[in-house]
């Protein structure tokens, strides 16, 4: 049995997300955001800058923003876990800087009972819960980064990236991307997978993504969260959100929908 449930907490639109899968493989993607995770139960495998590393319960996650990662059942039954996506923004400012961490899977029980405990926390908007969540994410970056900030992607590469966000229902071929970055079109290939992780295509499939995550938070139906992100109609929404992140786009909306009516305990 897959579960996944979603809500806000009050730090600048972190996002909590409590999942619980048995068999469910995503495939390589990337967050706008930091994911910080606590391992509760089970073991999950994590397919992370060319390695695969094993995150037992009692494991922290720490994955960068914007870097491509994928996941899968360590063992038989699966894994739990809670999980903080951070933005950028709030790290950057407790640190001083963009943080980066070297370590992405380290074993920490006891920072990870925190998390667990903060993450179930019936008063999240509270100051309390707002201050432990801040002196949480401060410990992390002492413990667990090395003051190394991602460098920027190269010119060419950022013209890519902003000519995808620019028109999510626009499908650009490979020689028009050429022609935006100034590059023959395998060099650019070669370049920007080099420094995403990801191929232009499948940087457009993230941004789409993200999109239709918002578009279903601010209420809209997936019909229109499908159009207006750029997939050809609901059912290339589903297929991908759900081997993204391991909910249907229905589930997602209701879980929001839920949780602001109802935020959970």
């Amino acid at each position: 049995m897959e579960d996944v449930v979603e809500h806000r907490y009050g730090a600048r639109d972190t996002r909590l997300v409590a999942a619980s899968f048995r068999t469910h493989h995503f495939v390589p993607h990337a967050h706008s955001e930091y994911a910080i995770a606590a391992i509760s139960r089970g073991v999950e495998d994590v397919r992370y800058r060319g390695a695969t590393e094993h995150a037992p319960a009692g494991s922290l996650l720490l994955l960068d923003a914007d870097t491509l990662h994928a996941g899968r059942p360590g063992v038989d039954e699966g894994w739990d876990y809670r999980v903080f996506y951070v933005p950028p923004s709030l790290l950057e400012e407790l640190a001083g800087h963009r943080p980066t961490f070297p370590d992405p899977v380290p074993h920490d029980p006891a920072l990870a009972a925190r998390l667990l405990r903060l993450h179930r926390r019936a008063d999240p908007e509270s100051l309390a819960a707002q201050e432990e969540f801040a002196t949480v994410c401060l410990e992390l970056i002492r413990r667990y980064t090395r003051g190394r900030i991602n460098p920027a992607p190269p010119l060419h590469v950022r013209k890519i990236q902003q000519h995808l966000a620019a028109d999510l229902q626009h499908t650009p071929s490979l020689d028009e991307l050429a022609t935006v970055a100034g590059l023959p079109r395998f060099r650019l290939l070669r370049a920007f997978r080099r420094d995403t992780g990801i191929t232009p295509h499948g940087y457009l499939l993230q941004l789409r993504l993200r999109r239709a995550q918002q578009l279903l938070t601010a209420g809209h139906t997936v019909a229109r969260a499908a159009t207006e992100s750029g997939f050809y109609d609901q059912a290339h929404l589903h297929r991908h959100f759900r081997r993204t992140f391991g909910a249907t786009p229905g589930r997602f909306a209701r879980n929001d929908v839920q949780d602001r009516r109802h935020p959970p305990a």
